[in-house]
């Protein structure tokens, strides 16, 4: 029982370990980090969607990609799969000490990945977390919004990060995009708020 656990357990982890390029702990995330098959915020979703503004076509998400067509408003398309690129992470500072993280006032937290809910994958002290409840973090120094509970940390600087989707066009017609507000039907929870 316990080897068919230990099993189960090591299958889990190497899952894990091909959805996301991450280093073991100790290292800084090397960047870029990609999550691949990502719907990076609460209520994403594959399926239909409409293409709210033009949009250019590429052959891959990857580096050497050309543009094989482009997209234009009132099209629909068909979102399969995500990869998501932190280039940079968010840099975000511990205002005060944080014991799950061991984390003391003046460290810094690494960002990468936003999955909406408060949670993302973040790296601290030479250990990975993933899908990490962060409500603790401020996000908007001016007026305090994002931290729902124990505010303890605050974004000091934003990085950047792209999301590529792969769709097929209505023609039949399979490519990336990169996804900037440039279609409607993403978002599940939206879809629900309108009926």
């Amino acid at each position: 029982m316990i080897s068919r656990l230990l099993l189960l357990l090591f299958a889990a982890f190497a899952v894990a370990q091909q959805a996301t390029d991450i280093p073991g702990s100790g290292q800084e995330p090397k960047l870029p980090v990609i999550d691949y098959n990502s719907c990076p915020f609460e209520g994403c979703t594959f399926g239909k969607w409409k293409v709210i503004k033009q949009s250019a076509l590429f052959s891959s998400w990857e580096e050497g990609r050309t543009q094989i067509g482009k997209l234009s408003p009132g099209e629909e398309v068909t979102g399969i799969t995500g990869v998501h690129i932190t280039r940079t992470p968010d840099r975000i500072a511990v205002t005060k000490s944080i014991a799950e993280l061991d984390a003391a006032a003046g460290d810094v937290i690494l960002r990468y990945m936003y999955m909406g809910e408060g949670t993302a994958n973040i790296w601290i002290k030479g250990h990975w977390h993933q899908a990490y409840d962060c409500t603790f973090v401020t996000e908007d120094e001016k007026n305090g919004g994002g931290c729902q509970k124990d505010c303890s940390a605050m974004v000091k600087e934003y990085g950047v990060k792209e999301w590529w989707v792969k769709v097929t066009t209505g023609d039949g017609k399979t490519g990336w995009v990169l996804a900037d507000n440039n279609f409607d039907g993403m978002d599940s929870l939206a879809l629900l708020n309108l009926h």
